[in-house]
């Protein structure tokens, strides 16, 4: 008797912490080991490959797609399939050694699968004995369910067998990992769901979600597992949630889009009508937008004095000037993400027939003009400006044209810090015009902004402290520029003063273009929570920023965003200083010089 040929088939991307321990417990059972990989970053192919399974790309277009796509790749008589995080227990290796054996009786075979949560083998709860059909012979069955939960099923008339042993399930090492899958499973599950609209009711989510809970712990016997078992009922009945939230907001989109005569989103407009600064830490979500979906037209609307930063960014495709007094056509946009919340900007963005619209649901009456709201607050919430501005734009996801399973928001220690780029124009080219700017940069010297203004809008060094700053910042070599706008130059007494020729005052001789590009060509700049900080911090430059310790303008919220920023926080705030010498920060010279040299040493 001629024994089966059997196929083990799986589906992975990025599993390189899963796929050995899989692929090893396959080897000696199968006869041809089959990886279909959706474009992993990881080693996971190499792993494969040298393990000796061979390996197809193919792009991911949905569990029960990708496995049926995958399963047709083998060439076996029989199939096995496998997640990567999955493996055969020894028990179950046997069976199958004996199935090989005889002579089939069935056309398919379940097998139970057994969960490891932290650690703990999951036997109760309604997680065991999860049989599932896994093994089929060719050509007698085809994935089928409904994204993300495939099944197997027999597509013609036949009986299903059962092999003893466990398939052992390794999907959860930690309660996060648990948190993670949720938010992955729950994207997919939202734009696969079919059910009625009414169903995803926000005041049927309770019921939903105590339902799940008592099922899990209680009538399922999920208790017997302990703490494993308690906690995996807490979190599914918050995957339940999730299911609902985020199926109610994907065909929210869909049905305003279509009313609109549209399918899917193409172009988005991030809008951002106040300062610089904040205009600035918003460019992060073009940046965010359009690295998880390449496909994607960001453009930006900003007020005409922010708009040459918006046009030095790297990301950004088109640049619109918001006015009240000029109407601009917004109806190519399929969705604007309204990060400041200005009503006559979402007014605008709705009357002329932008289907969804998204902004925080903590003012009114911008409220009333939005489609998707967010209502994290932000004053206090000791998270970052751009932080916020990503929170934002993720409320709009999932929707058709923006479905990423699992999109995560990038941390601040790393991923925060290459978005929303800026690239200076040439000093050069740009500073042709301004009397003697062709002076203000040397050759082989080094190059110092200090930007002594904060237009009220934060705590700031008091005029002496910039004084004595510029005085040791020249002693150490150093040829300083000092920038502003004239109004600032008047009100701090800096037209008044004398410099020497190493220092340079240019206030109020720049345009915005202009001073980015001065910015470009120096080694640093020392300035408190202002718009030319957080240009330094955006263009990749030295900076270093002067903070104080309260809410609102605090560093939590504002501090500059860049690979090569640093910021001082001062222990107080003393508002007689700021009455007698315009500034109120007690922040040491001697701190801020060595901080000038550490931002300096960074690596570009």
């Amino acid at each position: 008797m001629k024994e089966p040929f059997l196929s083990a088939v799986i589906i992975t991307y990025n599993e390189s912490h899963n796929i050995e321990r899989c692929l090893r417990s396959l080897i000696g059972v199968a006869d041809e080991i089959i990886v279909v990989d959706s474009g992993s970053t990881d080693d996971t192919k190499a792993k494969c490959q040298a393990m000796g399974a061979t390996v197809y790309e193919h792009k991911f277009e949905g569990h029960i797609q990708q496995k049926n796509w995958a399963a047709s790749q083998a060439t076996g008589t029989w199939l096995l399939s496998l997640d990567a995080d999955e493996s055969l227990s020894e028990e179950l290796s046997a069976s199958l050694m004996k199935w090989k054996g005889s002579l089939p009786e069935h056309l398919g075979y379940r097998v139970n699968r057994l969960t490891s949560y932290c650690g703990h083998w999951v036997r109760h709860g309604g997680w065991y004995p999860d049989q599932k059909t896994r093994l089929w012979r060719r050509g007698d069955a085809e994935w089928m369910g409904e994204n993300p939960h495939d099944r197997l099923e027999l597509s013609s008339s036949g009986s299903t067998g059962h092999l003893p042993g466990d398939l052992l399930h390794h999907s959860y090492h930690s309660v996060e990992d648990h948190i993670q899958q949720i938010e992955y499973f729950s994207d997919i599950a939202a734009a696969h769901y079919a059910g009625p609209f009414w169903a995803t009711a926000v005041w049927l989510l309770p019921l939903k979600m105590a339902f799940q809970w008592t099922k899990n712990a209680l009538i399922r016997g999920g208790w017997r597992d302990g703490w494993a078992g308690w906690t995996i009922a807490k979190y599914s009945a918050i995957a339940t949630a999730k299911k609902y939230q985020k199926a109610r907001r994907f065909q929210r989109s869909v049905r305003l889009l279509q009313t609109a005569g549209k399918s899917r989103i193409e172009k988005v407009l991030v809008c951002r009508t106040d300062a610089i600064g904040d205009v600035v830490l918003s460019l992060p979500i073009v940046s965010w937008m359009k690295e998880t979906q390449p496909n994607l037209e960001v453009d930006f609307l900003a007020r005409s004095y922010a708009a040459p930063v918006v046009e030095a960014a790297i990301d950004v495709d088109q640049v619109l000037i918001w006015t009240e007094r000029e109407a601009i056509d917004f109806s190519k946009y399929d969705a604007a993400i309204v990060a400041f919340p200005d009503v006559q900007v979402v007014k605008s963005l709705r009357e002329q027939g932008v289907p969804i619209v998204v902004g925080t649901g903590r003012r009114w009456p911008f409220r009333r003009w939005l489609t998707h709201t967010n209502n994290t607050s932000r004053k206090g919430s000791g998270l970052h400006e751009a932080w916020h501005g990503l929170e934002l734009a993720k409320s709009l996801h999932p929707s058709p044209g923006w479905n990423i399973p699992g999109l995560k928001l990038p941390n601040m220690s790393g991923g925060m810090q290459a978005l929303g780029r800026l690239e200076p124009g040439s000093w050069s080219a740009l500073s042709q015009g301004v009397v003697n700017a062709e002076n203000w940069i040397l050759s082989g010297e080094k190059h110092a902004i200090v930007h002594p203004g904060s237009a009220g809008s934060a705590n700031n060094w008091s005029v002496r402290q910039y004084q004595e700053l510029i005085q040791h910042l020249t002693d150490r070599g150093y040829r300083v520029l000092i920038t502003g706008t004239s109004a600032e130059a008047e009100q701090l007494g800096f037209d008044q003063m004398d410099f020497p020729e190493s220092v340079v005052n240019t206030m109020g001789k720049l345009d915005l273009s202009q001073l980015l590009a001065l910015i470009g060509v120096s080694n640093v700049l020392v300035a408190s929570s202002t718009g030319p900080l957080h240009m330094a911090a955006a263009a990749n430059v030295a900076c270093v920023g002067l903070y104080g310790p309260e809410a609102p303008a605090w560093p939590e919220r504002w501090h500059p965003l860049g690979p090569r920023a640093l910021w001082i926080t001062s222990d107080k705030v003393d508002s007689r200083k700021l009455n007698s010498e315009g500034g109120a920060l007690a922040i040491d010279v001697g701190l801020v010089l060595k901080a000038i040299e550490r931002a300096q040493k960074v690596a570009d």
